[in-house]
């Protein structure tokens, strides 16, 4: 005899199991009406959210009961997409560049290597923090990191050849690619064969990048030996110089030009950033950038000093000019539309004024601003600590996550302190001998900043993509890795703009090698247990397809820098500009079921197909 109690409890944990096993994206499967009830009990919504709970605003805070409601919320949460990028393109554009500049110049990097080693690995460790972050837990790695290259390679490779012209130099460009072959080719085998232990093949994997960055470093040591070598030889040959022999003339202009050229390698000083006296039309390929005028970094460090002046000269007048979120030249030269957008945007630009510091070498005094400076000092840590801390915690008592600021109360018995004495301590009309060490933390801001939009711009294609029936493994190697790397691709687009295209290729072909050895290399280092159908799952439905469009990104690439003698130009950029379009229309066509794509056909057995007959 079964009694009633007995019974209930057993539905009931059964029902919980469900629950804990559920999928969120079947639940939006149901009725509109019961939708809200599992928005809020099926624990995989959960890893759909980070700072926002956007089940639960779909369908308990607006009450979604048919296809027309749903859609304007799409239209909502499109709009919330806007504001994310606009975060991202705001960040990098006015704290992440200048920033870069700096840290490259203090570690006496050329462009070429401040682009492979620290702007790659800047740029692709949220990239990273992404690939694992639970909204993609039931996605395949390999393919997200194959898209993720595919996207960067094509997008803002070609973005980058088609804003400024800029001369490669062909031997880092070849190695660079050759290096990103070598890494996908190693992970592929990995993948498919099982002769060994998954996580000594993820250590195999992680050793790979330092090596890289061993090679990179060596070969700027051997470039900086090759310029020391000329110059004595050139002072050799001036000294002992005969008019009349034409042979050593001509052998010292041969060395002073390509002493010039190594010289150009390895410059590691600030230029001003190009700026057009004129617009230039959409097909008019802009001149490259050969001889950019040095940035004064001390005449601009000191250029309003003067003893004389009190310490706290203009200190209120300063600050509120540092905090303005309109320029005051744009919105005089601007029309009715930018000044909406202005307008628009200003509490985004106040908000990221207030909290992160500015340190600009190309601008007077710096960026640097007395009283937000000191504020900043405990406002940074403070806001950076309580965005952690949340997400850690990721508590949701509503549609919102739980604020949780334990830890950044902490940081104010050392911040306090701190920013009186640099008030004390410091004047208005020159920044500080340290002011430097603010850059860290805009730094560590910007890549927080990234990480969070990259995440929530994750989470809302996921969702769209859900409600518009398109299948997850087609999301995740299009929408899904647009919205991971939009924000690699606005700073490598700024950083051509500004003329650092040699910086912002390097990053590019850096940071698809720190990508695949680092995603690829951790996922097996972690998952130690993985055997040989769990590796193939990480290709995913599409890894044949991303593979080969892999393949034909970096054999393109080095076919159009080896036929155009590595000079980047602004057809190059156009072509691979097609070739992403292509990928584009080739995957909508693979999904929609036009075309077939490069995957095996499924058989099914006798049995089961007569059973589905």
């Amino acid at each position: 005899m079964v009694r009633l109690g007995d019974s209930n409890y057993e539905f009931a944990h059964q029902f919980e199991h469900f629950l804990d096993n559920a999928s969120c994206i079947t639940s939006m499967k149901l009725q509109y009406t019961n939708r809200c009830n599992m928005a809020r009990r099926v624990t995989d919504c959960r890893s759909f959210c980070n700072f926002f709970n956007y089940y639960e605003i779909m369908y308990c805070t607006f009450i979604i009961e048919n296809e027309m409601t749903e859609f304007c919320v799409m239209l909502l949460f499109a709009m919330i997409y806007c504001t994310f990028l606009c975060i991202l393109y705001l960040t990098i554009n006015v704290y992440y560049a200048p920033t870069l500049k700096i840290v490259a110049l203090k570690l006496r990097m050329n462009e070429y290597i401040a682009g492979v080693v620290l702007v790659a690995i800047a740029n692709s460790t949220p990239d990273l923090l992404v690939n694992f972050a639970s909204v993609r837990s039931g996605t395949p790695s390999m393919n997200n990191v194959m898209s993720n290259i595919l996207t960067i390679v094509l997008l803002s490779g070609g973005t980058v050849c088609f804003i400024r012209p800029f001369t490669m130099n062909g031997s880092h460009i070849v190695r660079d690619l050759l290096f990103l072959l070598f890494t996908i080719e190693l992970s592929r085998y990995f993948i498919i064969t099982s002769k060994v232990t998954s996580w000594i093949e993820g250590a195999i994997l992680l050793i790979i990048y330092p090596i890289y960055i061993l090679i990179n470093i060596i070969d700027l040591v051997l470039l900086r030996y090759s310029i020391r070598k000329l110059r004595l030889e050139i002072s050799l040959l001036s000294k002992g110089l005969n008019p009349l022999n034409h042979h050593l003339d001509e052998e010292l202009m041969k060395k002073i030009r390509l002493l010039n050229k190594l010289e150009e390698e390895d410059d590691i000083n600030i230029h001003e950033s190009f700026k057009s006296p004129y617009r230039t039309g959409f097909f008019i390929t802009p001149k490259a950038l050969y001889h950019r005028r040095k940035v004064d970094v001390h005449s601009n460090r000191i250029a309003l000093h003067n003893k004389a002046n009190p310490k706290n000269l203009f200190l209120f007048e300063e600050f509120f000019q540092s905090i303005n979120p309109i320029d005051k030249e744009k919105w005089a030269v601007n029309g009715k539309f930018w000044r909406t957008v202005y307008v628009i945007r200003s509490p985004i630009v106040f908000f990221l004024h207030l909290t992160i510091p500015i340190v600009n070498y190309e601008a007077i005094k710096h960026g640097w601003s007395k009283l937000l400076n000191c504020l900043q000092i405990v406002l940074n840590p403070f806001v950076v600590c309580i965005f952690m801390e949340s997400m850690l915690w990721s508590s949701y008592p509503s549609f919102n996550v739980e604020i949780r600021y334990t830890v950044a109360v902490s940081t104010l018995i050392i911040t306090i302190p701190l920013a009186l004495a640099t008030f004390i301590h410091t004047r208005t009309d020159i920044p500080p001998p340290y002011h430097v060490v603010f850059s860290i933390l805009t730094l560590f801001s910007v890549l927080l900043t990234c990480w969070i939009c990259s995440w929530e711009m994750e989470v809302l294609v996921s969702i769209i993509g859900v409600v518009f029936n398109l299948s997850s493994n087609f999301m995740s190697v299009t929408f899904s890795t647009f919205s991971a790397v939009i924000a690699d691709i606005l700073a490598y687009a700024h950083l051509a703009k500004q003329g650092y295209g040699k910086m912002a290729f390097g990053a590019i072909m850096g940071g698809g090698v720190f990508t695949v050895v680092a995603t690829i290399g951790l996922e097996m280092v972690i998952r130690t247990t993985l055997s040989g159908n769990d590796k193939l799952s990480l290709m995913g439905e599409h890894g044949e397809n991303m593979y080969i469009f892999i393949q034909i990104t970096i054999f393109c690439t080095l076919w159009w820098c080896m036929t155009f003698d590595f000079k980047a130009r602004r057809s190059a950029g156009i072509f691979m500009l097609c070739l992403f379009s292509l990928y584009i229309v080739y995957m909508v066509c693979v999904e929609f079921g036009i075309i077939h794509d490069f995957a095996d056909d499924v058989f099914l057995p006798v049995e089961e197909k007569i059973l589905s007959d």
